[in-house]
């Protein structure tokens, strides 16, 4: 029997060596599997994720332009070209372009030949050499001025029908899109931004930019057809992950990103996981046990912090204090998903610039209108009475300028009041109040003005009180009414109906004015866009913030010649009803 022994203690010893291979290690492998299939298939959906986020950002971007073009280069046709015969043609559209914030800006005959030019000043009297894209008119390959002659640039244009001498012509302005807007846009979304022109062979991106070496670019189809085509592809010794869209037939938008550590990271966790396993299968069961512990523990927490990011939580994180590769991938796990909070956070950032860009540039605008007659005046008066030796002459014109003078000041304080009353909307201070008693504090302080124009009330007598403040309420009431007594412009009616709602109430401020057409009504409430002469275009901006302030949300329906009706709903408070 002795001599069976060790026969027998090595059979057992092979047995749970066998047990644990069949036990232990297939869940490792497995949960070892699972995670690398869970990481990449995260890592792919984070990556398509954030280039999907690029491309709509790029295209908001050249949206927002096309937009601010179109409306520029109309206001360029309807108030800047002469009517009389004498005309300097080469000066004009320099003179509008820099008048109107425009970069590019041209005017162009019937006939195709270039009257006036401000990128191209040397195309005076030459045929358009443009190259256009079909479907696509927003965009032209245009002759621009290079230090002693002219490069083909692509441009973002829009362009309306004028008249210039009594003959038709052609207004056309826009931006560039070069290397330093897609510079702008590549540093602030963390990613490569450039457009591969396949009608000219060639890419337009930043300085140094790796998708200029990918020769003939991605493939995507126009209008037509499907316009979205993703893969990778290796540029300079990196590998990138890349998404394009058809701006028009030959013209793709390409957005991507490099992906070299995620492969090498996900390539290092393989090895080190059938290390493991071997090892386990090695030692003792105890030994087994703990190593299996330590390999489980992490790779649970990164299947769970997967499934996390997957489900869209990106403030998801994982321990990094396991051994080796898994805290290694750990790591890179925490980065990818911080790269990609930080990806939206730069989208974001890109938009708020935009956003405050436009802004210091309309208070700019807005401030030079009042400026210009101001300095104007003063000129003329000390032109006036260094010549004027009576002093008769100057007493008239000193009368008439310091009426100018003091109209100007009255509006540059008016534009100066509304920004800062929009930049300090004071918090609501909510309190029990009646919609009606709103209603009528409101007219009031209007009605006054109303002159000729007839008012009706209409105020329903079962309205809950409100919970909000009466200041600020009535603030925007009577920013309505004086909008609709501004349109209705002495003749119509004016109407105020309230009406209770199953989860509120509601206002009506009705008028019979000439009404908005669709392009005014869905910009009213864009801060600084205005239908009205003089104004700032933060009035409805602010009726906005207070109605959302107060948890409601506001309406506007109208139409040409068929009046406008502005509907705020706001939440009641209790069921009891309010005192009218």
């Amino acid at each position: 029997m002795r001599d069976d022994e060790p026969r027998r203690g090595g059979s057992i010893r092979r047995r749970l060596l066998g047990a644990f291979a069949a036990v232990a290690v297939p869940p490792v492998l497995l949960l070892a599997a699972l995670v690398l299939i869970l990481l990449s298939r995260t890592f792919e959906r984070t990556a398509s994720a954030r280039l999907r986020d690029g491309i709509a950002s790029v295209e908001g971007r050249l949206a927002r332009m096309e937009d601010v073009a179109r409306t520029r280069v109309a206001a360029v046709a309807r108030e800047d070209l002469p009517k009389s015969a004498d005309v300097d043609l080469p000066g004009l559209a320099i003179e509008a372009g820099e008048r109107r914030d425009l970069p590019m800006l041209e005017i162009v005959g019937a006939d195709g030949t270039i009257l006036s030019s401000l990128h191209w000043p040397v195309g005076f009297g030459l045929r358009e050499q443009d190259r256009t894209f079909a479907g696509a008119p927003r965009f032209r390959v245009e002759k621009v001025s290079e230090g002693y002659g002219a490069a083909d640039r692509l441009a973002l244009v829009a362009e309306t029908p004028g008249s210039l001498q009594g003959q038709p012509v052609i207004v056309r302005g826009g931006s560039l899109v070069d290397g330093t807007l897609l510079d702008e846009l590549s540093e602030l979304m963390g990613a490569e931004v450039a457009i591969r022109d396949n009608g000219g062979a060639r890419w337009i991106a930043r300085e140094k930019s790796p998708l200029a070496g990918w020769t003939g670019g991605p493939q995507a189809k126009g209008p037509s057809g499907s316009t979205d085509a993703a893969g990778e592809i290796a540029l300079g010794g990196e590998s990138y992950h890349w998404r394009a869209r058809a701006l028009a037939p030959e013209l793709l938008l390409v957005v991507a990103v490099p992906r070299s550590a995620i492969v090498e990271v996900m390539g290092g966790v393989g090895r080190s996981t059938l290390i493991a396993a071997f090892v386990a299968m090695l030692g003792a069961l105890v030994a087994a046990t703990l190593v299996s512990a330590r390999l489980a523990a992490p790779v649970r927490a990164l299947a769970g912090g997967a499934r996390r990011v997957a489900a869209g939580d990106l403030a998801a994180r994982v321990d990094t204090r396991a051994p080796g590769e898994i805290g290694e991938l750990a790591a890179t796990f925490n980065r990818m998903t911080e790269e990609l909070a930080t990806s939206r956070e730069r989208v974001l950032q890109a938009e708020r610039v935009a956003a405050w860009r436009e802004m210091a540039r309309r208070l700019a605008h807005e401030l030079k209108n009042p400026i210009f007659p101001i300095q104007l005046s003063i000129e003329t008066l000390r032109r006036v009475a260094e010549d004027d030796s009576s002093g008769r002459k100057l007493a008239d014109l000193f009368r008439d300028s310091s009426l100018t003078i003091l109209d100007e000041l009255r509006a540059l304080r008016k534009i100066i009041d509304e920004f800062s009353q929009f930049a300090r909307m004071p918090a609501p201070q909510p309190a029990p109040l009646s919609l009606n008693e709103v209603v009528e504090q409101a007219l009031r302080l209007y009605a006054p003005r109303a002159g000729t124009v007839e008012i009706r009330r209409e105020l329903a007598t079962d309205l809950p009180l409100l919970q909000g403040d009466r200041d600020l309420l009535a603030r925007a009431l009577g920013n309505l009414v004086s909008n609709a007594l501004d349109a209705l412009d002495g003749a119509g009616t004016l109407t105020l109906r309230t009406a209770r709602q199953p989860d509120g109430v509601r206002i009506d401020v009705e008028d019979t004015g000439p009404g908005l057409s669709e392009e005014q009504r869905t910009r009213l409430f864009t801060p600084y866009y205005t239908t009205k002469r003089g104004g700032t275009g933060l009035g409805l901006a602010i009726v906005q913030g207070i109605v959302s302030d107060h948890g409601g949300r506001i309406e506007v329906t109208s139409a040409p010649g068929a009046g406008t009706a502005f509907t705020l709903f706001l939440p009641g408070d209790n069921p009891r009803e309010a005192r009218t």
